[in-house]
């Protein structure tokens, strides 16, 4: 039967093909699932749409360790899960020193190829590129992790999905089940003072307090003066809060991973060792008081065993030139110092006052002055001899040391032995209804009339009343010149130092 349809006419060939092909599309139109493929269809792996955004991804971040402990860490299975989750991304480990005991790889080489372990151990074969972790990082952003951590893939693309609709704003992550705080950061330079806050809101953090990872440009990181400075990352955040860049907390989170630091021993030993990290860093950067922000203040300035923050002066104070105030602990010791003066001036029952310069700091601010190189008291001459310690010298019960000056006929009172913040007290004698300078000389000290002193009035100074000439405001033209408290709030310090 083909073969006669074969041998048949051709016109009658051409209706029987095109009625095939009528059949076979309509067929296919309406049974789709019936399609026939000239081979056999290709098998797509559920990963592979995976594998595209993973070898984005690889190319869009570099995973760097920074804040672990040598002596117990769980860096080596961290480094294990990013490179079985994503094996084409970098992964820096960035230490001070080479890591000992090394760190436990249990992969072969090949599978650890983009993994680089970089010391900052100065070496002096090393060049400066060798110590400079950014070198070694060529991709748009960095993902710092903690220790004991464990990739995602689905946070990590979203990670980077905000890295995108956020790109002013590095993004913190939390690990495990960690609640991270959301801080605001208050850096006042010329105070010394670093301050932290609570944001309640919690939307754009300066910094982020909590186990987390960090997503940030690596273009802002080659701004930072040290992006790797430990204690890690607080180092860090302080240097992007100074540059106001906002850190946007993400709502998934990282795994956690192998519990460490289970003895009380190892956590004494890491809290003793980010202690030291902390006040190293704080010292390099000029702070002497942090806020917490439960409202604590930490001192990491001068005590009464250590020496004052600043050299001796010769002219201008150090800080003045270096556009600060006096350190807030010298501050703090020297009211202390003032205080501790004037009660035992008054149980003496010694005729004293505030002098020039505290007096100027008591009106216009009921404290020294901010920029204070010394609290001034002045003294009845004939009442001297009343004071015991002024007669004797040397360190009373509480440690402060009372000295009498080798040139001129003044005293001062210092913190202690070691710490010299001090406590000037000058002696006038009356004459002819007239203070006179008892054989010293101060370039803003000069007489002026007993009327002053009679009565002594009671001001506001250092959280305490203090006695005080009659008429400050007048007191005060008479030494420093005309509208001495308006040009000292409009000037500053250099209405005394030029």
């Amino acid at each position: 039967m083909l073969y006669r349809l074969l041998r048949g006419r051709s016109k009658f060939k051409s209706y029987v093909v095109l009625t095939v092909i009528v059949i076979v599309s309509v067929t296919a139109y309406l049974f789709p699932q019936l399609r026939i493929y000239p081979i056999a269809p290709v098998t797509v792996s559920p990963n592979a749409v995976h594998t595209r955004s993973t070898r984005h991804l690889s190319k869009l971040l570099t995973v760097v360790f920074r804040q672990f402990d040598d002596f117990e860490n769980d860096v080596a299975d961290s480094v294990q899960s990013f490179v079985t989750a994503f094996p084409n991304m970098p992964v820096v480990i960035v230490c001070d020193r080479k890591p000992y005991p090394p760190f436990p790889f249990s992969a072969t080489n090949d599978t650890l190829r983009n993994v680089k372990v970089i010391s900052l151990e100065l070496k002096l074969d090393s060049s400066p590129r060798d110590l400079n972790p950014l070198t070694h990082i060529l991709t748009e952003f960095v993902l710092f992790v903690p220790d004991s951590v464990r990739a995602s893939r689905r946070v990590l693309q979203q990670v980077a999905a905000a890295a995108t609709a956020f790109s002013d704003h590095s993004i913190a992550v939390p690990v495990a089940s960690v609640h991270l705080a959301c801080l605001q950061v208050q850096w006042n330079y010329s105070d010394w003072t670093l301050q932290y806050s609570k944001d309640a809101a919690g939307k754009l953090c300066d910094a982020v307090h909590g186990q987390h990872a960090l997503l940030i440009r690596t273009s802002l990181l080659n701004t930072m003066p040290q992006p790797f400075a430990l204690p890690f990352p607080e180092s860090l955040y302080l240097q992007t809060a100074v540059k106001n860049i906002k850190v946007q907390i993400l709502e998934g989170k990282l795994g956690g991973g192998r519990s460490v630091l289970k003895s009380p021993g190892a956590r004494q030993r890491v809290s003793r060792r980010m202690r030291d990290y902390r006040v190293a860093l704080y010292k390099q950067l000029g702070v002497k008081a942090v806020i917490r922000e439960d409202g604590r203040v930490q001192w990491f300035g001068c005590k009464r065993e250590t020496q004052r923050c600043y050299p001796s002066v010769q002219g201008t104070p150090s800080y003045i030139l270096a556009g600060r105030n006096t350190p807030p602990c010298c501050r703090r010791n020297m009211k202390r110092t003032a205080g501790h003066v004037l009660r035992a001036l008054l149980q003496a029952g010694a005729r004293c006052w505030l002098e020039t310069t505290s007096l100027l700091g008591a009106v216009v601010q009921g404290d020294l002055l901010p920029w204070a190189e010394y609290t001034e008291i002045g003294i009845h001459a004939s009442d001297v001899s009343r004071v015991s310690w002024l007669q004797r010298g040397g360190a009373d019960a509480d440690g402060f040391v009372w000295e009498r000056a080798t040139k001129g006929h003044y005293y001062r009172v210092a913190y202690s032995a070691t710490n010299r913040v001090y406590v000037l007290i000058l002696p006038f004698a009356a004459r002819n209804g007239t203070m006179w300078p008892a054989d010293w000389v101060l370039a803003h000290q000069r007489e002026f009339p007993e009327r002053h002193l009679h009565p002594l009035a009671q001001i506001s100074f250092a959280g305490r009343q203090a006695p005080a000439p009659n008429d400050a405001r007048a007191f005060l033209d008479l030494k420093l010149g005309a509208g001495a408290v308006e040009r000292c709030v409009k000037i500053g310090p250099k209405l005394l130092y030029n």
